[in-house]
């Protein structure tokens, strides 16, 4: 495992410049791997597809849902009732069984935050575009990556990693490096 200078760029061409400086720095190509970051969600990890095993956010839907049910449970029923005329004695339970249901929609979709979008205490995940990652063994390297990373790259990371003849072998879209400044 090596530590790896990671920067992110909008455009490919950027990516392009700042990977011929880092040869000319001294920089093989071979230490250096272009990566291409999809939008949060879209990084099919799972093989139906999507990143975690579960939509951020979800976790209070549950006592949500049960909550809502019970709300939508009793005014279904009251409104049944009233349309005792209409529907007959079924009314009530007619009324009970869709107040509960809509209950339950409404209930999990207002228990759910839309603010989170990771795990609690880690770091967010990748933010998209072209990510340039290089090896930086020493720490005249590591200087030079953050110099040359720092005059084109949109943001800097920190990482540890494994680069294999240009490619990052074991590259998670969702875990961040460490901020660099």
């Amino acid at each position: 495992m090596n530590t790896l200078i990671v920067g992110r760029f909008r455009q490919f061409s950027d990516a392009n410049t700042a990977a011929r400086e880092l040869e000319r720095a001294g920089f093989p190509r071979p230490d250096m791997s272009l990566v291409y970051v999809n939008p949060h969600g879209q990084h099919a990890i799972h093989p139906v597809g999507g990143d975690t095993d579960e939509s951020p956010g979800t976790h209070e839907a549950s006592s949500g849902a049960a909550a809502g049910a019970a709300g939508g449970l009793g005014a279904g029923t009251l409104v049944g009732a009233a349309a005792i005329p209409v529907l007959g004695p079924a009314g009530p339970l007619m009324g009970a069984a869709v107040g509960a249901y809509v209950g339950t929609l409404v209930g999990a979709l207002k228990n759910m935050d839309e603010d989170e979008t990771h795990e609690p205490g880690t770091p967010p995940p990748h933010a998209p575009g072209i990510l340039l990652a290089v090896v930086a063994e020493t720490a005249t390297q590591r200087e030079n990556a953050i110099e040359v990373l720092g005059e084109h790259a949109d943001e800097m990371e920190e990482t540890d990693g494994t680069l294999r003849d240009g490619d990052w072998v074991d590259f998670d879209p969702l875990r961040r490096g460490r901020a660099v400044v």
